[in-house]
């Protein structure tokens, strides 16, 4: 009886997942198959998923656009309304302006024309940088602002969920 030759397979996918088998020819193949079939179903679950997503909202009934000034029609309620209005305003300039990464100076004049008193941006949208909604580049007054794919998906939900409060435009 021959012995066997050991098989051994290591992956390390790009998005940091890791497989590793061990033993004959045969288990490896099929752990290997398991493995990536599992994650193409994950995949087309996602690609479902995203295909799923809410269209992008009707921002002529939430957002008044004044040449290069956005401004929301009505004020968010409760603690944290300035985040969720920057979330807003983002997914707006990104959809009315084709503007994806405003700058910081901009966005502070939208939130102050829609009726909120901030200070500085960065304050504002702190956590929402740290949670990964808005990736922030540059320095200074050169910072500018620009929604991730979760970050754009909340910001098209709280505009639904705004779009309700607000009675159409006749």
């Amino acid at each position: 009886m021959a012995a066997e030759t050991a098989h051994r397979l290591r992956l390390r996918l790009p998005d940091g997942a890791e497989f590793e088998a061990e033993g004959s020819a045969e288990f490896v193949a099929a752990e290997r198959r398991e493995f990536l079939g599992g994650r193409a179903s994950k995949a087309a679950g996602a690609a479902a998923a995203a295909l799923e997503a809410p269209p992008e909202p009707a921002w002529e009934r939430l957002i008044e656009a004044k040449g290069p000034v956005l401004q929301l029609r009505t004020k968010l309620p409760g603690e944290g309304a300035e985040r969720e209005a920057c979330l807003i305003l983002l997914a707006a300039a990104r959809g009315l302006l084709r503007q994806a990464k405003p700058t910081s100076a901009q966005l502070a004049r939208w939130l102050r024309a829609s009726g909120y008193p901030i200070g500085r941006v960065d304050r504002v949208l702190g956590d929402a940088v740290t949670q990964g909604e808005i990736l922030a580049s540059g320095t200074r007054r050169a910072r500018r602002y620009e929604l991730s794919g979760p970050g754009l998906a909340k910001g098209w939900r709280l505009a639904h969920k705004l779009a309700v409060h607000i009675q159409p435009i006749q």
